[in-house]
């Protein structure tokens, strides 16, 4: 196994320093940390390999020295010039989880990882954790680990939720902690109003609410979750956001799908993912199609 950590001396950046270290550590997993020298791409011409590595390995060295104190020889070093999201993309390529702050240092010659986040949710091809700011109650202790609590996955039936429904399940076992799996679902009062001649075709809230249940309850079925694992079904009426908002209270972690199904049941993951990054209550995880 291989994780891929962003690092650029933010304090967002060292608890995603910490968090991919223990990670690392219960999975057995080699760590990679990357940082990035961001600089115009006139400029990229004059540099070497060589240059980067003698301008910003040793400071990675001290960093990671100081942040995990003898843990840190563990850790493989690399340094990039370039792109941000890019370099972090590439370094991510053959890995099994990439980790990142919620926002970084805003200066030359450092990432910007709040600025990459997104695109990195959009591009990643593999599970991608933000970690969320330091005075949020929900980020991770100075050990690298998230408060105990749930781990909450979003579904709403399509393949991709799928696949984050089947991780955020090996983790809760891994972790011994409940899986709260959560779907939204909205009647017509929380969309459009129809028209009155409209209003006897489309079903009533009840039956909205019955099929919501049905699907959640087919898609736990389909699953085939492990028998040892500790459940927990919400559905939740109104926005996918909110019912997130409201599920990952208290929890160590939220999972979700790149992207989801449309309309009135559907979590609109592409829209719900960007909200929830921007909003971070506890270490997110967004996990690409399969």
């Amino acid at each position: 196994m291989k994780i891929v950590v962003g690092i650029d001396g933010s304090a967002e950046s060292t608890d995603a320093l910490r968090f991919a270290a223990a990670e690392a550590g219960a999975t057995g997993a080699d760590l990679l940390a990357v940082t990035v020298w961001e600089v115009s791409t006139h400029a990229a011409r004059y540099l070497s390999q060589e240059h980067v590595d003698d301008a910003m390995i040793p400071w990675m060295g001290e960093f990671i020295d100081e942040v995990l104190g003898a843990k840190g020889a563990d850790v493989t070093k690399l340094a990039a010039s370039g792109s941000a999201g890019g370099a972090l993309l590439d370094a991510a390529a053959d890995a099994d989880q990439l980790v990142v702050g919620s926002r970084g240092l805003n200066r030359l010659q450092r990432t910007v990882l709040g600025s990459v986040s997104r695109q990195l949710a959009s591009h990643t091809p593999c599970p991608l954790t933000v970690i969320p700011p330091a005075d949020v109650d929900g980020g991770v202790n100075d050990a690298g680990v998230a408060a105990s609590g749930p781990v909450v996955v979003g579904i709403d039936g399509s393949a991709n939720s799928m696949t984050a429904l089947q991780w955020a399940a090996q983790r809760a076992v891994r972790t011994d902690s409940l899986l709260r799996v959560t779907m939204a679902w909205r009647g017509e009062s929380a969309g459009w109003r129809p028209a009155p001649e409209f209003s006897d075709v489309l079903p009533a809230d009840q039956v909205l609410e019955a099929q919501a249940q049905e699907m959640l309850d087919e898609a736990i079925q389909a699953a085939a979750l492990p028998d040892s694992l500790r459940l927990e079904t919400l559905l939740h009426e109104g926005s996918p956001k909110h019912a997130l908002d409201e599920a990952a209270q208290g929890a160590s972690m939220l999972v979700l799908g790149t992207r989801g199904h449309g309309g009135f049941m559907g979590l609109l993951l592409g829209s719900v993912t960007s909200h929830t990054l921007d909003h971070l209550r506890c270490p997110t995880t967004v996990v690409p199609a399969a």
